[in-house]
């Protein structure tokens, strides 16, 4: 595997944890929040590990929190929160070091189907403004909100497909069928 035309197995672990901490920007399923910190202080961990000053954090933040509609939370701890409100802090997180990637673990598994749809639709806005997410699910519906969808199996890119013109509707039918295909060996191949 390579990175920026390296192999993984060449580069130093400090050179992989400093483009993962610049690079990369996480959201998971459970959120993965320090309860002793504020949303806030959430939210400016990646950006305190990098060293950035307060005043760089804060500008970054007031932006990011109010496309959010998280900036009367901030002060706020996670156990003061709803879900959906930890996952947008989560989300926040991840966008703060304006990272190449953000990879998206299941991110709608402990949402109430409100805030999954919230979240979704956040994504889609992240998305449109050039922002490349990368989620994992297993929720046709979640899928169903992307512009590629690429089925894995037994560790493979075994499928792909894209929306291109199709509503949000037809693309999830169209997962749907595919899935079904896949699970009972129809002609669906890479």
């Amino acid at each position: 595997m390579l990175l920026e035309g390296k192999r993984l197995t060449d580069i130093p672990e400090k050179a992989l944890a400093a483009f993962r901490r610049e690079q990369l920007g996480f959201v998971f399923q459970e959120f993965n929040l320090l309860d002793t910190f504020t949303i806030r202080d959430n939210i400016f961990l990646p950006l305190v590990l990098a060293g950035k000053s307060y005043k760089e954090m804060t500008s970054r933040l007031e932006p990011i929190a109010r496309t959010l509609g998280i900036e009367h939370l901030l002060d706020k701890f996670p156990y003061e929160v709803s879900g959906g409100q930890k996952q947008k802090t989560a989300v926040a997180r991840a966008l703060i070091t304006h990272p190449r990637l953000i990879l998206a673990d299941e991110p709608t598994g402990a949402l109430d189907s409100r805030s999954s749809d919230e979240l979704l639709e956040l994504f889609g806005e992240i998305n449109r403004q050039g922002q490349t997410i990368l989620m994992v699910t297993h929720s046709v519906k979640a899928a169903s909100h992307a512009n590629r969808v690429l089925f894995i199996k037994d560790g493979e890119v075994f499928h792909q497909i894209y929306r291109g013109l199709r509503t949000r509707h037809e693309f999830y039918q169209n997962i749907s069928d595919t899935l079904t295909l896949i699970a009972t060996g129809g002609g669906v191949h890479a």
